[in-house]
């Protein structure tokens, strides 16, 4: 993950509110994959999300340094995410819902409502893991980032990361079952 430079989070400390849009592109989906992998709720995430650069703008000069700017704010997202759970009843998340249709599609629809099954389960499976996994496992399979960088933004060790990942794709294994099986090739026989 290439971070911003440390001039552009020290011009965001002055209030230079481009500098500030600067980061929140930068950071954005980081933000939304820990406010989603602590909450497990897509729409919820998004709302964190904008809560937290609000309360990062707000807070900047609390931030002692600056090169630390990622940590901080997904310590911001993380504290959210856990004050948002803690003061509400469980959001049935949109997960299991039918998505808006697509205009565009033009495939079988049939294909089309077995991949989103797929999803659906997918989905739940990662809803079902702890809000310490889950931040864990979007970060790694949805946004790329390697051991240390989880690591580093979860304030933590990349082996514990690592651990974590080993737990978290065992009990998605045992979750989601045979759609974690490779498929059989043509050639081998039932």
């Amino acid at each position: 993950m290439e971070t911003p430079g440390k001039a552009l989070v020290e011009r965001a400390r002055r209030k230079d509110p481009e500098a500030f849009a600067a980061l929140i592109r930068a950071y954005e989906r980081v933000v939304l994959s820990v406010a989603f992998g602590v909450l497990g709720d897509p729409a919820a995430a998004a709302d964190l999300a904008q809560d937290a650069f609000i309360r990062a703008w707000e807070r900047l000069d609390d931030l002692r340094e600056p090169e630390r700017f990622a940590t901080w704010l997904c310590g911001i997202v993380r504290n959210l995410a856990i004050d948002c759970l803690r003061s509400r009843r469980p959001v049935e998340p949109l997960l299991g819902r039918e998505p808006a249709a697509d205009p565009r599609w033009t495939h079988d629809p049939t294909d089309e409502v077995g991949r989103r099954e797929q999803l659906a389960q997918v989905a739940a499976a990662i809803a079902a893991l702890d809000e310490v996994s889950r931040p864990a496992i979007v970060l790694r399979y949805y946004e790329g980032l390697s051991s240390r960088q989880i690591a580093e933004l979860l304030e933590t060790s990349p082996a514990a990361i690592d651990m974590r990942l080993s737990r978290a794709r065992k009990q998605l294994r045992a979750i989601l079952g045979d759609l974690m099986r490779e498929p059989k090739s043509v050639h081998e026989k039932g």
